[in-house]
């Protein structure tokens, strides 16, 4: 892909990006579907830090070094102790963008995965995934598996 088609690419996933939620029974979508499991393929994936008060978020980062609510830096500020570690990732399903926010076990999950994935040869933003939800009780945990066209399915 080139470089202005990647910026507009970029600036168009940005500007229309949903964030999906994740429940116990399956991910919410914007508009209220609850799917099970969503096939989505990877864009951009990086570190992101939340800040959580009374289960609310307060603060967040989605590069984990500067804050989207203040322009602090993540790395002087006095509450960085009590921010909760998670990976961003921002990805298209059915061709349309959301962000995904992944707390610890689905981060821990997907950053398996990647290595996995990388382990392979293969490039994460080329691969479809299934992403699936585990019923934790009070919350779920996402589930990541491959079918890179060349192989059989990947799973963690």
């Amino acid at each position: 892909m080139n470089t202005a088609r990647s910026t507009l690419h970029d600036l168009f996933a940005s500007s229309f990006a949903r964030y999906l939620s994740v429940h116990p029974t399956g991910m919410l979508f914007p508009h209220g579907r609850l799917c099970t499991s969503v096939e989505a393929t990877v864009h951009k994936c990086r570190p992101a830090r939340t800040l959580y008060r009374k289960k609310k978020p307060v603060c967040r980062s989605l590069d984990g070094i500067t804050s989207i609510k203040e322009e602090n830096d993540c790395a002087s500020c006095p509450d960085r102790k009590d921010c909760t570690a998670q990976i961003y990732l921002e990805m298209l399903v059915d061709g349309v963008p959301y962000r995904l926010l992944l707390a610890y076990t689905s981060a821990r999950n997907f950053m398996q995965f990647a290595s996995r994935i990388g382990k392979q040869g293969l490039d994460l933003t080329d691969t479809r995934i299934l992403i699936s939800v585990r019923d934790r009780g009070r919350w779920g945990e996402l589930c990541f598996i491959a079918k890179p066209a060349e192989q059989g399915a990947l799973r963690l």
